[in-house]
């Protein structure tokens, strides 16, 4: 297994009508793609899952 997909992430993508958060599991599989219109909702977002994924390094 990569390095990379040792650990679950959350990725801000830009798509042509807005930004798309991608929240994958530990081993690199998409858990959930969902949809923002506005790149501030997205942030938001963004720092939420990261929040906890960043939780659950501590347990």
């Amino acid at each position: 297994m990569a390095e990379a997909d040792e650990k679950a992430s959350v990725v801000k993508k830009q798509t042509d009508d807005g930004w798309n958060i991608v929240i994958y599991n530990v081993g690199g599989v998409t858990v959930q793609d969902k949809f923002f219109a506005r790149e501030a909702d997205a942030d938001g977002f963004l720092k939420e899952q990261q929040a906890l994924i960043d939780e659950g390094k501590d347990e």
